[in-house]
């Protein structure tokens, strides 16, 4: 009998080799849902690292905050510029703040001093112009002369100028970038310090006026 396509026995599928593959193929897929549940902001640093971190940034800058950081995590502008910080709460569960200052402002507490908010506050003598506020739970003007278009939040007094939003909150901050160059860190210092201790921070830098 001759060795044709029709005589030939059909292969069997490896009964062993299937279930491997499976199980292959989906630990894979555990993983990668691990991987985007918790390991989101380690993705964003890594991002913001590789893709334009010392990029000069004009224009609108969108920051999104989350459980537990901010992305990006790092932010460079230049002295004069004009632009906009977008900010937006993407928990579905938690308030958060953002200051952006120098130093820290530490306050005594039971088990020790606490940072409170930043020593020295970015926004002091700065004019800023606040739009499309939405589901701000409170907000600190501080020594910022501030403009407000559209609804204005429930504003308060003491500490650093900082916005604290509900879960989807947002609101836009427009304003000339002052002559403070250097380095500025901003951060969540809501529940005593703990979301900025849990990595709710960032750095900015400025880079002086253009010559």
């Amino acid at each position: 009998m001759s060795d044709t396509p029709a005589s030939r026995p059909t292969p069997r599928r490896n009964p062993e080799w299937s279930k491997t593959l499976f199980a292959v193929v989906f630990i894979l897929v555990v993983i990668a849902a691990i991987v985007a549940l918790f390991w989101q902001r380690q993705i964003g640093d890594a991002w913001s690292r590789m893709f334009g971190t010392e990029r000069v940034q004009t224009g609108t800058t969108h920051i999104e905050q989350y459980d537990y950081g901010f992305h990006p995590r790092h932010i460079t502008w230049r002295v004069g510029d004009k632009v906009t910080i977008s900010l937006h709460n993407a928990s579905a569960t938690h308030w958060h703040e953002m200051m952006i200052g120098r130093g820290f402002d530490d306050t005594p507490y039971v088990v020790g001093p606490v940072h409170t908010q930043f020593d020295q506050d970015f926004w002091d003598g700065v004019h800023v112009t606040m739009s499309h506020a939405f589901k701000v739970d409170n907000f600190v003007p501080n020594k910022a002369i501030v403009t407000f278009v559209g609804q204005k939040p429930f504003t308060t007094e003491g500490g650093n100028f900082s916005p604290t939003l509900e879960p989807g909150g947002s609101l836009d901050l427009t304003f000339t970038v002052p002559n403070k160059p250097g380095t500025w860190q901003y951060g969540c210092f809501v529940q005593q310090f703990m979301h900025y201790v849990a990595g709710m921070h960032g750095t900015i830098t400025i880079l002086p006026a253009k010559t």
